[in-house]
């Protein structure tokens, strides 16, 4: 009797690859809503300094310019009054908001996304 050679994948090597890979897209799934919303706040952050670069800005500016731009975004879960952070630097003010994101996986098993985005409004 003359052997085969065998080829592909067994059906329990194919369940493997098959779980393995919903439970990647199934991630991918849950994270894209967070850094779409990242990518929304740097773009916040980016139009406000260029808003308000060498508009000699204050604080209070700086804050008001950044809630209209949340408002426009749709950014629901940020509020610009606590969320986001103004220092006072050598040329002007600091803007910065550093959050994460937590979200359900399976069971108990949550992904954590920790974004940390700034920028520099000079005076």
């Amino acid at each position: 009797m003359m052997r085969r050679n065998q080829r592909g994948i067994t059906t329990i090597g194919l369940i493997m690859v098959l779980a393995i890979l919903g439970l990647i897209s199934f991630a991918v799934i849950q994270m894209v809503p967070v850094y779409l919303e990242n990518m929304k706040i740097v773009q916040v952050l980016k139009q406000t300094k260029s808003d308000l670069d060498g508009q000699n800005a204050s604080a209070d500016d700086i804050r008001t310019a950044l809630g209209k731009r949340v408002n426009i975004e749709g950014l629901y879960d940020v509020d610009a009054r606590k969320d986001f952070v103004i220092k006072r630097s050598g040329n002007g003010f600091t803007v910065a908001m550093a959050y994460e994101r937590r979200r359900a996986y399976v069971a108990n098993v949550y992904l954590l996304a920790v974004f940390d985005n700034s920028v520099e409004i000079i005076r």
